[in-house]
């Protein structure tokens, strides 16, 4: 099911919106007590047929190729057959918040009301709040935690929970926290998209070597990881390298024409080496083999390598705006930002 109409932002709509998260919320309190000792479950099978787990594998790969249009279309026609199908709808749910379309995205949590457990709407809801009002997020994110702490849950919500609630900590710009929110699985078995925000949030704390200590030094053959993944290493290892040149300069500065100055700056020099390019060379590598291929799944990558490995603004700029085309996430709403404020300040130099 695609909502009736997602450009659609009518008082009517809206109030019947934050009603119904109003009454997702009340609900969730009344329960906190008579339900405190039992985890939610979802109110049917995962999967009735295997005609219903091939659609939802199909949509789940359009999904993953960007194929937003194509996803929903399968999705809808797994949900004319059965309206209460909660992966379905979760599912519809995300590929709209990705296509930024939000009222579509809460229409689809809405659907879930009845449906589920109380945990699983409230979580859908919360998440689209959090992007529908900005201005709102801190009080969303407070709302989250509550719902995290208070209401029972299986591991899998939990883990879904811990991902939203680290992303809506990274927005607020409280990055340690979004990090935390990530501290009871270790970094190695996290989805690369808690990796991409852990990895984030490291070099916004300026903490390159923190990135670099999870990975060999050089990429070993046949244990590589995602381009995006690839990409940011490449900007940690940059970050490390500047670092230690600066060390460098302070040592050689600080005691200039001594012995003790020279055998200082020798000694910075070599720590400087000992960052090495090879995840720079291979994001280098990877990244022509994507523009040559004009492969446009990987424009975010490509944004993010001309933005903060081998920066260009003009090209960091095109694959921007080609990536935001397709997805509307908050870390591709960054990524055309940054690039926005870079063209700018290269055109004012």
């Amino acid at each position: 099911m695609d909502a009736t109409n997602p450009q659609r932002t009518d008082g009517t709509r809206r109030s019947g919106a934050l009603r119904s998260l109003a009454l997702a919320l009340l609900v969730l309190g009344s329960l906190a007590t008579a339900a405190a000792s039992a985890a939610p479950t979802v109110s049917r099978d995962s999967f009735t047929t295997d005609g219903e787990a091939n659609l939802l594998a199909e949509a789940d790969a359009l999904q993953y190729g960007h194929r937003f249009a194509d996803a929903l279309e399968l999705l809808a026609t797994l949900l004319e057959r059965d309206p209460a199908h909660v992966q379905a709808r979760l599912m519809q749910a995300r590929i709209h918040l990705a296509q930024g379309s939000l009222m579509a995205a809460q229409q689809s949590c809405q659907e879930l009301l009845g449906q589920t457990d109380m945990t699983i709407t409230a979580t859908c809801l919360l998440e689209v709040a959090g992007r529908l009002k900005p201005e709102r997020l801190p009080d969303t994110y407070q709302q989250l935690q509550r719902l995290y702490l208070q209401q029972p849950a299986t591991v899998a919500v939990r883990h879904w929970q811990q991902q939203i609630l680290a992303e809506q900590a990274f927005e607020l710009g409280q990055y340690q926290a979004a990090i935390d929110w990530f501290g009871t699985r270790n970094f190695a078995a996290q989805p690369v998209v808690n990796q991409k925000l852990i990895i984030d949030a490291w070099l916004l704390l300026q903490e390159p070597r923190q990135v670099l200590s999870h990975y060999s030094a050089c990429p070993r053959v046949g244990q590589l990881p995602e381009d995006s993944v690839i990409v940011r290493l490449a900007h940690a290892e940059r970050l490390a390298a500047a670092e230690a040149a600066d060390v460098a300069d302070s040592a050689a500065g600080s005691a200039a024409g001594s012995a003790a100055g020279s055998a200082a700056g020798s000694a910075a020099a070599d720590q400087e080496q000992q960052v090495r390019r090879c995840w720079r060379q291979l994001a280098s590598e990877r990244m022509q083999v994507r523009i040559a291929r004009d492969d446009a799944l990987h424009t975010s990558d490509i944004a993010y390598y001309f933005l903060y490995v081998d920066v260009n603004a003009t090209q960091a700029l095109h694959y921007a705006e080609l990536n935001f085309a397709v997805a509307e996430e908050p870390a591709d709403q960054r990524l055309l930002d940054a690039a926005r404020t870079l063209t700018g300040t290269r055109a004012q130099n």
